[in-house]
């Protein structure tokens, strides 16, 4: 039954100014998440690392403390831990020395780009303590790989509109006026043969040349069309490429894996994959100026898949995943952005093994991150209809509408087009903002709403009004920078296994959404977006609060 002009009044969002008082639940989240971290070095932290930067050639890292800990020498040690490494153990080659005291500074070389690169590295202070080297401190990362690059791509500011691309049709993204242009990336492809070389940190690797040549037509193409660029990085299951997979999670039969931080020469793969593309695709073949790390991240299974494991150890392993893949990429250019993938899902969890909450893994992500080095990190969310194939979001089906699902506090269990206030609002908690202080990059970069169901009946005209209002609902958000809607063409997939047709066209032909699309944020716009009005059950926007 359709709700009531009431109701749709409330699915406007309101963006609230004031920052809210972080929950409870929140608190102990992090707190939780902050022990754990910590209890990879010893007992008796009392040394801050507060920071971690490239100066030059080398690398300044900058420790405070109230209490000195008990030394042997009175000497701090200074150790580097890569991506893969857990812990100092019984290791004595230290990198730098500084005397015990409230505060140290220690200096190292960086030696970018040589075998001895601590590009990756993550740093952490001891003491000589009964002819062992003990943990004093918490572990950090550098925070500024960008002082490396030298690229500064800037980005495209068209329209907040935009779409998941198909390269065969990247010559109508201009014509529709979109702003973003979305794909995909598969990095195991790119081990699965070789014939184009690259030399990174002293070694020489080959990439499948046919699938480089692929992406330089599919990056220049959709960078010529205008479009900020979004390629979502993700990760296949192919038995030729089974080590870049986290070790847990080498099952067949999942959409997307987890990347394989936990051992050297996979992750170093990745370190040097990471840095061709960010450097190959920022210039004269195309500009990725947004890269995606991972697709719903919080869907572990099958979306990111590394095994039956905790919300926590998820969280805490895509956080060494995500740093790799940010230093790789912001130290060929400065200009790019990199985020976090999350889904509709921001406190449901149904009991499914590796299925959690998005906000639970976005908290304990930022809470990782935070502890080991704050950098600017930006939120991809997918605010899907509930459920994914109901075209009519303003209109819930029964047997979920009795369920209260959807509403505007921090407690929703999922996020719909018509309340993503619920993510803005929890971005402007201090424990969620950039290392400026100010709220991070947000994007939607999955939002669709099908022609066709097998489940619920619709039709192209809905699909258009649901396409109008939804791009009216979050566009007028202004902590959200752009908007894709999935996608330009039906996928035959989608329409294979989930009946869901969710395209503008089709392989053949255009269908009504198509030029509802490309006009709904124009001069011209009344007569692309006015026809929606009745199928909502209103007879203006101005009844919605909207424009």
């Amino acid at each position: 039954m359709l709700v009531g002009k009431k109701s749709l009044m409330e699915m406007r969002y309101k963006v609230k100014n004031n920052k809210r008082k972080i929950g409870f639940g929140l608190m102990l989240s992090l707190l939780l998440a902050a022990m754990i971290q910590l209890s990879v070095c010893a007992a008796n932290i009392t040394v801050t690392v507060s920071g971690c930067v490239i100066t030059g050639n080398n690398v300044t890292v900058t420790a405070t403390t109230a209490a000195v800990p008990a030394t042997a020498d009175g000497l701090y040690y200074l150790f580097e831990l890569k991506p893969y490494e857990t812990a100092v153990g019984a290791r004595k080659n230290y990198c730098a020395t500084a005397p015990a005291a409230a505060a140290a500074v220690f200096t190292t070389p960086l030696n970018y780009n040589t075998a001895d690169s601590k590009l990756y590295s993550r740093f952490v202070v001891t003491v000589l303590q009964n002819g062992s080297y003990v943990p004093v401190s918490n572990e950090m990362y550098i925070t500024n790989p960008e002082a490396l690059a030298t690229k500064a791509t800037n980005y495209p500011v068209r329209s907040k509109k935009g779409l998941t691309a198909d390269w065969r049709f990247s010559d109508e993204l201009a014509s529709l006026g979109a702003g973003y242009a979305s794909y995909e990336l598969d990095v195991s492809r790119f081990f699965q043969g070789g014939g184009l070389n690259y030399t990174y940190n002293g070694r020489t690797y080959s990439f499948n040349a046919a699938v480089v040549r692929e992406y330089d037509v599919i990056c220049s193409r959709l960078a010529a069309s205008g479009c900020n660029v979004i390629m979502i990085i993700k990760n296949s299951y192919n038995k030729s490429t089974l080590d870049m997979i986290a070790p847990t999670g080498r099952a067949a039969g999942k959409n997307c894996y987890a990347f394989n931080v936990d051992e050297q020469i996979p992750t170093e793969k990745l370190e040097a994959l990471m840095s061709f593309l960010a450097n190959r695709y920022s210039g004269s073949m195309g500009t990725i100026h947004t890269w995606v790390i991972g697709n719903e991240v919080n869907s572990s299974n099958p979306w990111h898949y590394m095994g039956n494991v905790s919300a926590d150890t998820l969280a805490a392993h895509y956080a060494k995943e995500f740093r790799v893949c940010y230093n790789a990429i912001k130290s060929q250019n400065k200009g790019a952005r990199v985020f976090i993938d999350i889904d509709q899902r921001w406190n449901f969890e149904d009991g499914t093994r590796g299925q959690f909450a998005a906000r639970k893994i976005l908290d304990q992500f930022a809470s990782y991150i935070s502890i080991s080095g704050n950098i600017d990190w930006g939120l991809s969310f997918h605010p899907y209809p509930v459920p994914i194939y109901n075209c009519s979001f303003w209109s819930l089906p029964t047997n979920y509408a009795r369920m209260n699902l959807i509403d505007h506090t921090d407690n929703s269990k999922f996020v719909n087009p018509a309340n993503t206030d619920v993510v803005t609002n929890h971005m402007m908690l201090p424990t969620m903002l950039a290392p400026n202080g100010g709220v991070r990059h947000i994007l939607i970069t999955e939002m669709g709403f099908t022609s066709y169901s097998t489940k619920i009946p619709t039709n192209e005209l809905t699909q258009a009004a649901a396409i109008v209002f939804a791009y009216k609902l979050t566009s007028s958000n202004p902590l959200i920078e752009g908007i894709v809607f999935h996608r330009q063409v039906d996928h035959a997939a989608e329409l294979h296994s989930d009946g869901m047709a969710l395209g503008i066209r089709t392989e053949t032909g255009v269908k009504y959404a198509y030029g509802v699309f490309a006009n709904m944020d124009r001069g011209n716009s009344p007569q692309y977006t006015d026809f929606a009005l009745p199928i909502l059950g209103v007879s203006s926007w101005a009844e919605l609060g909207l424009k």
